[in-house]
């Protein structure tokens, strides 16, 4: 029976009200009557819109009888089916403009065939879309004169939302318009790389990737200048890394100065702030108050004349006495006692002022003040500074924090006036957490301030205030002994592992931060630490050798807020499970549209295959130059690249089939 129905939905002869009937029967009675070249217009265009089914669809865009507006719609899908279809061929033979009347993805799905008529780019190029040139611009079929009109076009044209000049250059790496290129391929890659933007900018996640430990500075990709500003901020990152960073963070710039020199890189940098960027300045100021900055980066940054840059140096509580003198401006010949004395009158002028107008007092105002000048260069603590204290500044705050002989009773009104408030602001927060650090790791803090600040919510601060408490054997009792011994297991890699995890259960941020540390640790506590707590205990685990594979998953997948800890996990994973790191990375990168993120990933082995083969047909060159590159890019695909239509892309294919 059914084969019998099959014959009559098949048949050109068959009674259009038969086929119309046969058509509701069921979805392979409609199929077939999609291929019918004899069915009627009105069921072929009633089917396209009643069924989704994708093979009756392909048939319908196949079939001459499909009216042509159905079949345009159809062909967005279906481009191969509708170029062949006899019905479009003879449309467009009637109608030279069509290509400008039909939908823009119709037409980039045709012209995205690499199997079409050169006339068919000629006439897709007439809708002067963007899109469209840009494909033809990549298309191997695309004849020299149709570049070269292209190239011209651009030139005369206003396309302001777009980069200038990228589709022309696009279009004269073509090799039908430029030829192969054999030698200096890779050099043109860095130059266009340079001159033109081929890829939408994210910073954060560009920041995230030089996290993880894919992104290094031979990387072909010029990186947006706040990402590379951020580096510097990396306590790991080498002199001579930070200069390569200074040095590509503004090509003009660069051609004029000799980076070589080190005394130039202060006066480059100084010409950066003189830019009067905002977005600039606040960069740099983040990385003059990250205490993980290098000594080398704040030592640059203390000689700009930035107010804002300044304070946050000398906020930052690991800011060294050596920064501090440059930040001052001291020489040595300055500490003799008729200096000071200055100093000394111009703080009691300062003080007099304030106590007489309360006007404000601090740093961000004046600049770095004598006042905190005097208590930085002087041994004594004397009656100014005592004077000091009736002044509401947190500088003078952190100042009497880093002072090694800071009576106890002004340590006392620091510890005060330090201590954390929920309606605190975060820049308030940070400020406090600062001055607790530095009080942690003075060693005249009182013992009651040291046990306070040993159970601080930060780990930095209770760590400090520890490591302070142990390093003074005078201090004796019952409660600071309980807590060393903690402390000393918590930090030994031969503690058994019971007592490790019974410390990991403790409330205390320091002696987990230590337990997360510990080599010996191992994968249960590791785990249980993750799930229970945040912040830089988080970061250790993900970097202590024994966290499981489990535990770096559960952490690569945290908020966006976290993303250090996701980075530190993944770069992790990366070393323990390459492919489910791999995996991870490309839902970071994810996105619509080509980006930097997207870039950096497929130029790095970790990158799946199957990552690599679905850009391996992206319409923008860089990502297919990117899986050229690859060496984890199977010779399949290597192959197909080697004929691409853009030059750099097949050099960079063959070079690396040759190797191979």
């Amino acid at each position: 029976m059914l084969n019998s129905l099959i014959e009559q939905a098949s048949d050109i002869n068959t009674h259009p009200d038969i086929l119309r009937k046969l058509a509701l029967e069921s979805f392979e009675l409609a199929h077939v009557v999609a291929k019918n070249f004899g069915a009627p217009p009105d069921i072929l265009i009633a089917l396209s819109i009643l069924i989704h089914n994708k093979e009756i669809r392909r048939s319908l865009a196949a079939n001459p009888n499909t009216p042509v507006e159905g079949l345009i719609l159809l062909g967005a899908d279906f481009p191969h089916e509708l170029i062949n279809n006899s019905a479009f061929q003879s449309c467009v033979l009637k109608n030279p403009g069509l290509f400008q009347q039909i939908p823009i993805q119709t037409v980039k799905s045709i012209i995205r065939l690499n199997d079409i008529p050169a006339e068919y780019l000629v006439m897709a190029a007439s809708c002067n879309n963007i899109d469209i040139l840009t494909i033809i611009a990549n298309h191997p079929k695309a004849p020299r004169y149709l570049l070269l009109w292209i190239i011209n076009h651009i030139k005369m044209s206003d396309f302001s939302y777009m980069p200038l000049g990228n589709i022309a250059y696009i279009a004269s790496q073509n090799v039908n318009y430029a030829g192969e290129i054999t030698e200096g391929w890779d050099k043109e890659v860095t130059r266009a790389i340079q001159k033109y933007t081929f890829l939408h900018r994210n910073k954060e996640k560009e920041e995230f990737l030089y996290n993880v430990g894919i992104l290094d500075k031979n990387l072909l990709l010029e990186l947006s200048p706040y990402t590379y500003l951020k580096m510097i901020a990396k306590s790991e990152t080498p002199s001579d890394i930070a200069e390569f960073i200074l040095d590509a963070f503004n090509p003009e710039m660069r051609s004029k100065s000799n980076l070589s020199q080190p005394d130039n890189l202060s006066t480059y940098v100084n010409q950066l702030i003189e830019l009067n960027d905002a977005k600039i300045v606040r960069i740099l100021t983040i990385i003059a108050e990250n205490p993980n900055s290098s000594l080398f980066v704040l030592s640059k940054l203390a000689v700009l004349n930035n107010s804002e840059i300044k304070q946050a140096i000398y906020h930052n509580y690991n800011t060294s006495d050596s920064i501090l003198k440059i930040l001052f401006q001291i020489d040595n010949s300055q500490s003799n006692s008729g200096y000071l004395q200055k100093i000394r009158e111009s703080s009691l002028l300062n003080i007099k002022n304030y106590l007489f107008f309360e006007y404000p007092f601090d740093l961000a105002s004046f600049g770095i003040d004598n006042s905190c000048k005097l208590l930085f260069l002087s041994d004594n603590i004397d009656n100014v500074c005592q004077k000091l204290k009736n002044i509401n500044s947190y500088d003078i705050l952190i100042a009497f924090a880093r002072h090694s002989k800071t009576p106890a009773h002004l340590l006392e009104h620091v510890h005060t006036q330090s201590q954390y408030h929920r309606t605190d602001s975060p820049q308030l927060k940070n400020l406090k957490k600062a001055i607790r650090i530095l009080l942690a790791k003075n060693p005249q803090v009182p013992t009651d301030i040291l046990l306070n600040l040993a159970e601080d919510e930060y780990c930095q601060v209770g760590s400090e205030a520890i490591t302070n408490l142990k390093n003074n054997p005078t201090l004796d009792n019952q409660r600071i002994t309980e807590l060393l011994e903690q402390w000393e297991h918590a930090n030994n890699p031969a503690a058994p592992q019971h007592i490790l995890s019974s410390i990991a259960l403790n409330c205390n941020a320091a002696l987990c931060l230590a337990v997360a540390n510990n080599p010996s640790t191992n994968a249960k506590t590791l785990y249980q630490l993750a799930v229970d707590l945040k912040g830089d205990v988080l970061i250790a685990v993900a970097k202590n050798p024994n966290t499981s594979v489990k535990t770096l998953l559960m952490l690569s997948r945290k908020g966006k807020a976290s993303l250090n800890i996701r980075a530190q996990a993944v770069k992790a994973l990366i070393q323990k499970d390459p492919k489910q790191a791999g995996a991870v990375l490309v839902k970071f990168v994810s996105s619509d549209e080509p980006t930097s993120a997207r870039f950096i990933l497929l130029l790095h082995p970790i990158a799946p295959q199957e990552f690599l083969a679905q850009h391996a047909h992206s319409i923008c060159w860089i990502e297919r130059y990117a899986v050229a590159q690859n060496p984890s890019t199977p010779g399949y695909l290597l192959s197909k690249l080697s004929t691409d239509a853009n030059r750099l892309v097949r050099a960079a294919a063959l070079a690396r089939l040759q190797a191979s």
